[in-house]
């Protein structure tokens, strides 16, 4: 691989070697020529690790019949096997285009309900300081326009630019990992998500969205003001001017809800409505369980109609991050393993998908249940909020939660095989 990639380079560095070696002295050639090609080997090896990476694939997360934003997955060499992408240890970047207004807790929520159960509670344990540290890093939620790049780099870690600017690096290449997988893992936002990420289907209105949009210069010159250091202010005398009383921290909009979805396929009996099982994945071993011909797909964003001016400070911290990763599985698990396919959708090759907002109580009692996307077929629509209701009443929400209420919204996708 290697070879391929330095191949012209290196052949213009013999060359240019060789020339500048032929007018020596015979006595000097042989150290000058070694000397000068150890340099330029340097240089091009150098040069080869910085190189531009290339687009591997990229796709468009829709929710509520609207875009929300491009994701894109940039690595050194073009590869469609996702455990591939995940074990290079070369240079990757993930790249986000807003199409959409997040608040803060509904962007930290989008990717930590990903995050959870597309990782085992070893490894999101590991790095879950770090995770939280990057997620709180932005001042700012993202905005219609904004990029987000989360990159991985062999030699510094990973790292997040916010518009251009680095605002956090050399974190552990670790997290990358657990990012990454919420994209490619075994429960992606969905199964075209994951395939044109890959590179396996196209979507050139994706592609056409990275090239012509651009965060506004404001949003630019806001994210380079965060890593200006502040000035100190003199401490003023208590006589002349009384101690000001701080502003409250204004807080922004409700917290996000993320989403989760699964596949169900076709029962080898259609006319029987048994309940499908969550699949798993092979490297995780507190995964959620599936069965041989069902797979599920991950968390994705709810669109967020607007929000305010002002900026919601997220409190979360790690306790409060492994309780959600405990609790999330659970209740997704609860509800795959009461999905049924209904046999006459079976009979007549009715599939869609429908997508399931709930809101549980601290005791586990469901408090509300709606569909945000629905299917073209109302007996699909009726038993996504049927598995659901049949999966009611989850188990109560740790103490290390804070909120009054855990929100979920769930994708489920009925496709026969």
């Amino acid at each position: 691989m290697l070879g391929t990639k330095l191949g012209p380079k290196l052949g213009t560095v013999l060359k240019t070697v060789f020339k500048q070696n032929s007018d020596k002295h015979p006595s000097h050639r042989g150290r000058l020529f070694f000397t000068r090609l150890t340099i330029a080997m340097v240089a091009v090896l150098s040069s080869s690790v910085n190189a531009e990476l290339i687009l591997n694939g990229s796709t468009i997360y829709s929710d509520l019949g609207k875009d929300q934003f491009v994701a894109a997955l940039y690595i050194e060499t073009a590869h469609n096997n996702p455990q591939v992408i995940q074990t290079m240890d070369s240079n990757k970047r993930m790249e986000v285009r807003m199409l959409n207004n997040y608040s803060k807790r509904r962007w930290v929520n989008l990717w930590m309900q990903s995050i959870s159960i597309n990782n085992s509670r070893e490894n999101f344990s590991d790095s879950a300081e770090e995770l939280i540290a990057l997620m709180q890093t932005p001042k700012s939620a993202p905005k219609k326009g904004d990029v987000l790049e989360y990159i991985f780099s062999p030699q510094q870690g990973t790292s997040m630019r916010f518009n251009g600017t680095e605002l956090i690096s050399d974190l552990s290449g670790d997290v990358f990992g657990l990012l990454l997988r919420t994209w490619i893992g075994a429960i992606p936002p969905s199964t075209s998500f994951k395939e044109q990420l890959l590179g396996n289907q196209s979507n050139r209105e994706a592609r056409d969205m990275l090239e012509s949009l651009s965060p506004d210069k404001e949003r630019v010159a806001l994210a380079a003001s965060w890593m200006i250091p502040q000035p100190k202010q003199e401490p003023k005398q208590a006589a002349a001017i009384a101690p000001k009383v701080a502003a409250p921290t204004p807080i922004a909009e409700p917290a996000a809800k993320p989403v989760a979805e699964v596949k169900i396929a076709k029962a080898e009996n259609p006319s029987t409505d048994a309940p499908k099982e969550v699949a798993s994945e092979e490297t995780a071993s507190e995964e959620l369980a599936i069965s041989e011909n069902t797979t599920a797909e991950a968390p994705a964003a709810v669109e967020e109609q607007s929000v305010d001016k002002t900026e919601e400070e997220v409190d979360f911290n790690v306790a409060e991050a492994l309780a959600q990763r405990d609790y999330t599985p659970l209740v997704v698990q609860k509800i795959y393993q009461n999905i049924s396919y209904p046999s006459r959708a079976v009979s007549k090759n009715q599939q869609g998908t429908v997508r399931v907002a709930i809101q549980i109580g601290r005791s586990g009692e469901l408090k509300s249940t709606q569909t945000t996307q629905e299917s073209k077929y109302s007996s699909l629509n009726r038993a996504a909020l049927k598995a659901v209701e049949k999966a009611a009443p989850f188990p109560e929400l740790p103490e290390q939660i804070s909120a009054e209420f855990f929100e979920l919204s769930i994708p489920i996708t009925f496709r026969l095989k």
